[in-house]
């Protein structure tokens, strides 16, 4: 339910044995807000009464009530400050809250329970219905005395000052839903589009132009009129609190308004995508993109080239630098808009829950080396690191007895404390490749002159445990009679070292194969490559990739390049069919932004999501590729219409098998 504090007026309050919920009678109400004349229509007469539409509300005062008197004449004196109205809609509106006033019960309630962010009965929620009854009293002292600075938004007949009138406000008593179209008389001169839970309106439009789109509620009310010739309406971000449209008259435009159909951004050349309640990213014809802080439309940061929510809730964004590297540079930021991470990072992983701590990463020369930030963006340990552990490669800092298990530039093992110092000065050397073998719950397996020691987190040799080799084959076995190994016949499959893929995979080939991936973009498919072979030149000599040629033993670090570093794909589990629905979160294809899938209505499965998704993509001449045709991991990309039968040609020689939806 959308929260809206909504004026009605009852002519007993509930302390009174004849009053009846049933009753009341709707005066007026507004969408995410209170508006000042709401408040100020109570005065200083405002009182907490008990409000048995919620439950709580039977036992404790939820409501705010005053003398339907004493809200007539605050009306008339603010009438008699206001300017003649400007226009044959200022006087209807006026009239209308005239006529509703006069007309109403004895007492005006105001039912802001809604808006005010805590339980009923709570201490938090009584402190702020009493700050809402001190800012009524405050704005009937500034009506006496005539204080026009105060009262400016309502003397100026602002919408979000005086709010919508109507007497089917009652409507707001109870949820919102979708009722039959034949029961609502005034929807009979309309064509039905679908109903919009999330905007809790119905999308039409006019029998007599069918191009023109607006939203209405099942109670009459007009959150974007047809008037406003709006011919695409993005009601998907109604949920964070905005509707996105396209006016008819300013072709290629596109601006903002909130769920009271108020303009909060006016139409612009280009795109514009809602990414939390209070941000924006516009992206202008030339493709330039700028995060704008909402509702005020405020410039943030311009040169965003990509944004995606995290796991921890904040917002990772990358910023272009223009410059010769060609590298974007990595940031953090909040629900917001505030800087949490300067985009001075390669990456920045999820902060933890209770240790506020996050691994970066920076590129330094030929590799990648990581560091730690607190959640105020400040450094902790610098970029100097080729390993820091973490349960996956976007989680915070794995912990054990408070400290952090990394590996130096040189190759050597140490622990970082939790303000990024190190607890000893690194000298030895990892006993294992398997990090997670290495560290243990309170010591590690170290190398000393051919020999595996145990170590503890102060650096201290403990016990001598075996030689290289002899330790490295007890792992072995062990990881192979966990894993059941030792009783199946060992799969013959091609496999190749990362020094066999430098030197056999055709990197032409490879190259060939990421720009189809990546939508003809040559010069980006060459960093993808270049990427991949970096990662295989830095990574352990003795690692081993399958595939039955070079090639598709390269695909799977190749495209995890294209997903993770450049936005332009996504792997998905078999069962992560909700990821479907944040598509374009995952892909960053322009067309994707604007998906929506809904598994009741198209089919509750993975492969029902990846045809909606094909529906989807098919106007924009582009279709959906899993290049891991038969497994349970789907690689999933986006292709244009004129690359398949090339990608098919390449695939077949490369041995992928791919599948298109």
């Amino acid at each position: 339910m959308i929260s809206t504090a909504v004026l009605f007026s009852t002519h007993h309050l509930p302390d009174h044995p004849d009053f009846d919920i049933d009753a009341i009678s709707g005066l007026a109400e507004w969408r995410q807000a209170t508006p000042m004349l709401f408040k100020l229509l109570l005065g200083s007469s405002a009182q907490a009464i008990t409000w048995p539409l919620y439950d709580d509300g039977e036992e404790h005062v939820c409501v705010l009530a005053a003398p339907m008197a004493q809200a007539r004449a605050s009306w008339q004196a603010l009438a008699a400050l206001m300017d003649k109205p400007r226009d044959a809609a200022a006087i209807v509106a006026r009239s209308a809250i005239a006529s509703l006033l006069a007309n109403g019960e004895q007492w005006l309630v105001l039912d802001g329970v809604q808006l005010i962010g805590h339980d009923i009965g709570t201490p938090e929620f009584a402190q702020q219905l009493q700050a809402i009854a001190a800012e009524a009293a405050a704005l009937q002292a500034a009506l006496l005395c005539g204080d026009r600075e105060v009262l400016a938004p309502l003397l100026a007949a602002n919408m979000d000052a005086i709010g919508y009138w109507c007497s089917s406000a009652s409507a707001h008593l109870a949820n919102i839903e979708e009722r039959a179209v034949e029961e609502l008389p005034f929807m009979q001169r309309l064509n039905v589009l679908a109903w919009v839970e999330e905007a809790q309106c119905y999308e039409v439009t006019a029998i007599a132009d069918p191009a023109v789109h607006g939203l209405v509620t099942p109670y009459g009310r007009w959150i974007v009129p047809l008037e406003m010739q709006a011919v695409d309406l993005g009601s998907h971000y109604a949920e964070e609190g905005w509707i996105t449209y396209a006016p008819a008259t300013q072709p290629g435009c596109q601006g903002l308004l909130d769920l009271n159909g108020t303009i909060v951004l006016p139409p612009a050349p280009g795109a514009l995508y809602v990414i939390s309640p209070h941000l924006a990213q516009q992206i202008a014809p030339d493709g330039t993109s700028s995060l704008l802080h909402l509702p005020d439309g405020r410039l943030l940061m311009d040169k965003v080239c990509q944004i995606g929510q995290r796991e921890d809730q904040l917002f990772d964004f990358e910023r272009d630098m223009q410059d010769n590297d060609e590298r974007n540079v990595c940031g953090v930021i909040d629900a917001t808009g505030m800087l949490v991470v300067p985009p001075q990072y390669s990456s920045v992983q999820d902060f933890g829950t209770r240790k506020k701590i996050a691994i970066v990463s920076q590129r330094i020369g030929e590799r990648f080396l990581f560091g730690l930030v607190n959640s105020k963006g400040e450094p902790l340990a610098p970029c100097q690191y080729t390993f820091i552990d973490s349960a996956t490669t976007s989680s915070p800092p794995k912990l054990r007895k408070n400290l952090v298990y990394a590996i130096d530039a040189q190759g050597l093992v140490c622990m970082l404390t939790l303000d990024g110092k190190q607890a000893f000065k690194p000298q030895y050397a990892p006993a294992h490749h398997l990090h997670g073998v290495t560290a243990q719950s309170d010591f590690l397996f170290v190398l000393k002159d051919g020999m595996v020691w145990r170590m503890d987190f102060a650096g201290g040799l403990l016990v001598q445990v075996d030689t290289l080799d002899g330790f490295r084959a007890d792992i072995s076995a062990q990881l192979n009679q966990a894993l059941g190994l030792n009783k199946q016949a060992p799969v013959e499959r091609n496999s190749y070292t990362p020094a066999q893929l430098l030197e056999l995979a055709d990197h032409d080939q490879l190259r060939a194969i990421a720009a189809l991936l990546l939508q003809g973009d040559e010069a980006l498919a060459r960093r993808c490559v270049d990427l991949a072979l970096e990662e295989l030149k830095e990574d352990d000599p003795e690692e081993e990739y399958e595939g039955d040629t070079p090639e598709a033993a390269c695909l799977f670090l190749l495209w995890s390049t294209a997903a993770d570093a450049l936005g332009h794909g996504t792997t998905l589990d078999w069962k992560s069919v909700d990821e479907i629905a944040m598509i374009g979160q995952h892909i960053a294809v322009p067309a994707l932004q604007d998906f929506t899938w809904d598994g009741e209505e198209d089919g509750a499965s993975i492969t029902d999501g990846f045809e909606a998704i094909a529906r989807h993509l098919a106007p924009h001449g582009l279709q959906l590729v899993n290049m891991q045709g038969g497994e349970d991991t789907y690689w999933l990309a986006v292709l244009r219409d004129q690359d398949r039968k090339a990608f098919e040609a390449i695939a077949r020689q490369s041995a992928i098998e791919p599948v298109f939806y």
